[in-house]
């Protein structure tokens, strides 16, 4: 009845085949995911750099599966760096669009919550709201007159009307600017600017009961600006399907994560800074959280850090306990339950018995008969 107790050659070859394949599955993602280290200044340096844990992992199984059950740790310490960089690789591999849309997403809602906020500070009427902006052009005009067209002709006359129908004040043009760009130039910032810029604040104060009401209507104005195109280019992502490329030119260059950088620049850059310089912690500054990367994140989509930052953010999220589980049956629960059968127990000869050695290294090393 001896060879009742004997292992089937035929499972143990097929759960080598699906151990091997687990090993190599985990060595050539985790080569993937050290390609952003640049290794050694090139990217065949990730190759060398994941032979390692290849190694670890290779080695301290067959010697458990031997006997050596001390070599499980070895096993153990490889594959959980296989784990760590084929879940680096594969997570942004899975998800790079889902990750690109949350964020897109996440900045509309910002977007339309910043607009929201500087309206209820903001309560001018539209009509108020037109005069400011011509009020703004008409100043823009009249440097522009005074500078670079000799002085006051008939057209900066013009522009100063303008500012005076508006505000109702009743400033004169001034006839003595100078002769030449350099005098009229400074003419117009030591006087003119100041000027005009008090009487537009005067009219701002008028409409606005806040304090420093001209940052407040300027922010109104840009946003105002903004908002429709910005909003009609991120429906534009949110309904874009295509898959993405997490190659690193092609993040570099992706058109939907460069108009999220563009528009996470004007929120942090327009509104949020000159805001909270009046009014702090008025607006949340997007690259201002030393604890993540900057936003948006997807501009380090493939990255290492970018996976296990985004991978622990998202936790909760059952796509990236898909990617999870994924690394973790390969590169773990696999090769580990395979053990329990490959192992070597009384029904086996891995070259300790009498004879052993007259069989095939091979043989030898696998437990087979």
């Amino acid at each position: 009845m001896e060879g009742e107790n004997k292992k089937s050659n035929a499972l143990k070859i097929i759960f080598w085949i699906a151990t091997l394949g687990c090993f190599i599955f985990g060595y050539y993602n985790t080569h993937l995911g050290l390609l952003t280290f640049d290794a050694f200044g090139s990217k065949a340096g990730s190759w060398f750099i994941a032979f390692i844990p290849f190694v670890m992992v290779l080695g301290g199984y067959v010697a458990a599966v031997q006997g050596r059950k001390g070599m499980l740790a070895l096993y153990l310490t490889g594959e959980i760096i296989f784990f760590i960089f084929n879940f680096s690789y594969l997570y942004p591999n899975y998800l790079g669009r889902t990750l690109i849309q949350e964020e897109t997403r996440e900045l509309k809602d910002s977007l339309n919550i910043y607009q929201n906020r500087i309206d209820s500070k903001v309560n001018i009427s539209d009509e108020g709201m037109k005069d400011y902006l011509a009020l703004k052009d008409a100043k823009k005009n009249l440097k522009e007159e005074i500078i670079h067209r000799e002085g006051f002709g008939q057209r900066a006359t013009a522009q100063l009307e303008t500012i005076n129908r508006i505000t109702g004040r009743n400033l004169s043009p001034d006839r003595t600017l100078g002769g030449t760009i350099e005098e009229r130039a400074k003419r117009w910032e030591e006087y003119w600017e100041p000027t005009i810029d008090e009487v537009i604040n005067d009219f701002i104060t008028s409409h606005l009961s806040v304090n420093n009401a001209n940052v407040w209507i300027e922010a109104r104005a840009y946003i105002d600006s903004i908002a429709p195109i910005y909003n009609e280019k991120l429906g534009i992502i949110l309904n874009d399907k295509s898959d993405v490329d997490i190659d690193h030119e092609a993040i570099a260059n992706n058109v939907h994560i460069n108009l999220l950088d563009e528009l996470t620049v004007k929120l942090d850059d327009e509104i949020a800074n000159k805001v909270n310089s009046v009014a702090p912690n008025t607006f949340t500054r997007f690259n201002d959280n030393k604890a993540t990367i900057t936003f948006p994140k997807t501009k380090k989509l493939g990255y290492f850090e970018h996976a296990l930052i985004s991978g622990k953010e998202r936790i909760g999220k059952l796509d990236t306990w898909g990617v999870i589980i994924l690394c973790f049956f390969f590169d773990l629960l696999g090769p580990f339950l395979f053990y329990f059968y490959l192992r070597k127990d009384d029904s086996d000869g891995y070259g300790t018995d009498e004879g052993a050695f007259d069989k095939p290294w091979w043989k030898r090393i696998f437990g087979l008969d």
